[in-house]
């Protein structure tokens, strides 16, 4: 536990998105449930990570020195990098949305 592991979560969660959108295209499954696939691990991610963040947050405030400190940082940061990459494609298929946002009303 003393690296992350970027590049190969980068790789895999790359890997599972294509997979399932390949799935998706040759009507494997819907569209739906792709997206509600990616949206639970996006969910579940977050759950984690923000968890864990609280609790390591929680004792750096209150300066508790505990043994397991560094496994669970690197638990959260390793959901943190698989919750970031999901985000991108949770934030590309509201696109359209956010650009309605800022859009020139003129």
């Amino acid at each position: 536990m003393n690296n992350y592991h970027f590049v190969l979560i980068f790789l895999a969660v790359f890997f599972f998105y294509f997979l399932s959108f390949y799935l998706v295209k040759i009507k494997k499954i819907s569209l739906f449930v792709h997206r509600r696939i990616w949206n639970i691990i996006l969910l579940i991610s977050f759950l984690i990570s923000g968890f864990l963040g609280l609790i390591l947050a929680f004792s750096i405030d209150q300066k508790l020195t505990v043994s397991w400190y560094l496994p669970f940082l690197w638990f959260h940061v390793e959901f943190g990098i698989i919750m970031a990459l999901v985000s991108i494609f949770h934030i590309l298929w509201h696109l359209p949305y956010f650009k309605s946002l800022v859009k020139n009303k003129s």
